[in-house]
């Protein structure tokens, strides 16, 4: 009688610490043993010069959103095996509070969204849009119902302004909370775009010249500060830039718990994709800008030290249609995003770690173990070891992939990868012990995704 549900049998298995060979075993659902010569499995994966590591954990996605002017293309299956496919193995996506709602509602709307649907477990993380009385008492219920990290904007229409950000900082932190910030100096922003269409400076290269880097330092500057006066933790998310990583920096070194997260497309993008046609620029039109190749070597040299955590996706499928329709004559009209969940985990190893960056075990860290972190669902995700969860990305690092809309397994129009080559591609995805992608198929169950309830933040 077999003692495993699964064996995968001689990979080398990476850690966030660790890199060894051994086999990994799995019995329902759960990683039961981690050594050598294991044996009592029907069912053995072969994975000899491969790399076995936890599963991805992409904590900033946006499926099944409606969003500026336009709606995402794909619905929780879809989405969730596009992640899969890249190596993902759980999400953290963020629904955004409607007028009039409570956060609550929109928390159940994403759930009858995702339930049933998904394939890889997921989590929300709700972006707080209506800072009323009644939204500040919900926090301290929604944390201790598995919600532990929530977001608010700095920008568009529901921008947050000093009182209220100071106020839910101290609100979410006093109940073991982590506040997610998007960081613009919108007031700014909203000035030179209006002054640069005015001069009939319309086109998507104009985009990165109305949000300049400085509009993203002083407004991560501002929120480093408020967290500071309430001692309190805070995450920047999606950081673009060099110098606005630094003031992430300076406050690490007085000791602030500040966390930092930056996104594929920083790092390895540059800001000539705006020198293009409408057709193609608008691909790129997400928010902050992407920047300049010094500011891509800054991020890069920032997860390198640590003052950055985690690489996310920002998926958010918009068509492509819309950004046409929306853009036409007016660059601020674009929906702000891309897709990217599939690419991030191929595009981050090859950039990462096959051209000598960072080593395999930061790519572990910043890529599962500090998302599951940061999201409050370490140790039960996130690493490989005994009792964890059986979420595990099996990867060849000699495998070498051309990304194409084409391959990939999103509905999306449009890749911002296009043609990307990249070196090292996850080839099985495991979720809880079930294969969701396995040697260049799509296996996993319909509905198997669960909901997870997140545990309050701990700093790290």
């Amino acid at each position: 009688m077999a003692n495993y549900d699964l064996i995968i049998k001689g990979g080398t298995v990476i850690t966030e610490s660790d890199s060894y060979t051994a086999d990994v075993a799995v019995k329902d659902g759960k990683v039961v043993c981690i050594g050598e010569s294991l044996d009592g499995a029907d069912n053995i994966y072969d994975a000899a010069g491969k790399m076995v590591m936890p599963g991805g954990i992409d904590i900033h996605t946006h499926l099944d959103t409606p969003l500026n002017g336009s709606h995402t293309l794909d619905d929780w299956y879809e989405g969730t095996v596009s992640a899969a496919c890249g190596g993902v193995t759980c999400v953290v996506d963020y629904p955004m509070q409607e007028k009039g709602h409570s956060v609550r509602e929109v928390l159940e709307k994403w759930h009858s969204h995702a339930e049933g649907k998904a394939v890889i477990d997921f989590g929300f993380s709700p972006v707080i849009t209506q800072r009323t009385e009644e939204s500040y008492a919900e926090i301290p219920k929604l944390i201790e119902d598995g919600y532990s990290t929530m977001k608010v904007f700095m920008a568009y229409w529901h921008r947050i302004d000093d009182l209220e950000l100071i106020r839910l900082l101290d609100i979410v932190n006093e109940n073991g909370g982590l506040l997610g910030i998007h960081c613009e100096n919108d007031k700014a922003i909203e000035y030179l775009a209006e002054k640069l269409v005015a001069e009939g400076k319309t086109e998507p290269k104009y985009h990165p010249v109305s949000r300049p880097v400085s509009a993203e330092v002083d407004a991560t500057e501002r929120a480093i500060h408020l967290a500071d006066m309430v001692e309190g933790n805070v995450f920047i998310v999606h950081m673009s830039s060099e110098e606005a990583v630094d003031k992430v920096r300076q406050a690490r070194r007085k000791k602030n718990n500040v966390y930092a997260e930056t996104c594929t497309h920083y790092l390895l993008l540059e800001d000539y994709v705006y020198d293009q046609p409408l057709e193609e620029a608008a691909k790129y039109v997400i928010t902050p800008p992407i920047r300049k190749s010094s500011d891509r070597e800054g991020l890069w040299a920032a997860i390198n030290s640590g003052d950055i955590h985690i690489v996310s996706s920002d998926h958010c499928a918009f068509p492509m249609k819309d950004k046409l329709r929306l853009g036409q004559g007016d660059f601020t009209k674009i929906p702000h995003g891309a897709p990217g969940v599939e690419a991030r985990v191929p595009v981050v190893f090859s950039e990462g770690v096959s051209k000598g960056r960072i080593t395999p075990q930061k790519f572990v860290e910043i890529i599962s173990t500090n998302p599951a972190r940061i999201a409050g669902l370490y140790p039960q995700k996130g690493t490989l070891a005994v009792g964890s969860d059986a979420d595990i990305m099996i990867l060849d690092p000699e495998k070498e992939v051309t990304l194409s809309l084409s391959t990939m397994h999103n509905p999306s129009d449009f890749t911002p990868y296009e043609g990307v080559k990249v070196k090292g591609f996850p080839i099985a995805t495991i979720s809880r012990g079930s294969f969701i992608w396995k040697d260049g198929k799509v296996v996993g169950q319909k509905g198997h995704g669960k909901f997870v309830k997140r545990h309050r933040f701990q700093p790290f």
